[in-house]
């Protein structure tokens, strides 16, 4: 096997301003080169899919259907359009990922209206989805319910507990809704909470996943996988759905042992909770240095997102000297990350 190019140096400057700046991590690495010669079956006929659908299976039920996609665009669009009719509505937190930063894609990709909400600076909360599901159900005039999406960890960082997950879930399913969580960072929520993915989502009873891999050390992919809750007939729906979708979309990856292998490798190593739980350490730290110098973050640290409130003579210097960082919420709150 051809060696892996070693990391950058530790003297060339990090990308604080992303995780998508970051490159590989090792084990995703060798996996590519792993995987790279030869020949295998196309469209997910091949060794390295069926290892990573089983790794998803041994980590969240052996029921769970698996979907590999390349963006998380992809994964949130399509699962959410996989569980949804068009007539239906999709119940997010206004500062979700699903609201700022997919552009048209939801309602392009479901064809159904996203209803976004604030109570919480950072969380959707049950009471948000017991007062929407209140009105108009039934009504032909009305958009019906259909899905509830959550970003794990949230866009600011902070994290749903199991226990605040399965509230969620409660309150959709009683409302007719799906649960689906955006799992861009899921690595990093599964850390925060003590490591039990299976707990976090399919015990919680959360519908369906996008768990990300570029966000954690992938060159690209992401998972869409359903979990069957109650008696399975939506899952089952959802995934008979799927194939389709993925195909119409333009989503499904010809090659696809090259986002199954490092999917694989990172899942059967362990190395996906690994790495996610040395980046929420590394962000605690940054955290709470911030806070020594007066600046403390304006979220608790709980995973690997740190958002502070630069003075605005801080940052302009900062600006001026080439560092980079996102402007992040309502222009107002001054907030940086």
């Amino acid at each position: 096997m051809p060696p892996v190019p070693a990391p950058e140096s530790a003297t060339r400057p990090r990308g604080f301003r992303s995780d998508n700046n970051a490159g590989l991590v090792p084990e995703a690495a060798e996996a590519l080169v792993a995987c790279a010669g030869g020949h295998a079956c196309g469209y997910g006929d091949d060794p390295w899919t069926d290892r990573a659908t089983a790794a998803f299976r041994r980590l969240l039920g052996e029921e769970a259907e698996v979907f590999l996609v390349a963006t998380g665009t992809a994964a949130n669009t399509l699962a959410v359009a996989a569980l949804t009719e068009p007539w239906q509505q999709v119940v997010c937190h206004r500062h979700s990922h699903w609201n700022d930063d997919e552009s048209t894609a939801p309602e392009r990709m479901t064809g159904c209206r996203t209803v976004p909400v604030e109570n919480d600076p950072s969380k959707l909360l049950p009471e948000d989805i017991h007062r929407i599901n209140a009105n108009g159900r039934g009504d032909v005039h009305q958009p019906q319910p259909g899905v509830v999406t959550i970003s794990n960890p949230t866009e600011f960082g902070t994290v749903y507990s199991p226990e605040e997950t399965r509230a969620l879930a409660e309150a959709a399913h009683a409302g007719g809704s799906r649960l689906h969580v955006d799992g861009a960072r899921l690595a990093n929520a599964v850390a925060a909470t003590g490591g039990d993915a299976r707990g976090l989502l399919t015990d919680a009873g959360v519908d369906a996943v996008s768990f990300g891999g570029t966000k954690n050390g992938l060159a690209f992919g992401e998972a869409i996988v359903l979990l069957p809750q109650g008696d399975g007939s939506e899952a089952r729906r959802a995934a008979a759905r799927l194939p389709y979708l993925r195909k119409a979309s333009g989503h499904l990856l010809s090659k696809h042992r090259f986002v199954a292998a490092p999917f694989a490798a990172t899942l059967e190593s362990g190395a996906w909770l690994v790495h996610a739980a040395h980046a929420n350490a590394m962000a605690a730290r940054l955290g709470a240095g911030l806070a020594d110098l007066g600046l403390a973050p304006a979220f608790p640290v709980q995973a690997n997102g740190v958002f502070v409130r630069l003075p605005e003579a801080v940052h302009a210097g900062l600006q001026a000297r080439g560092h980079g960082y996102y402007p992040f919420g309502d222009a107002a709150d001054g907030l940086r990350i």
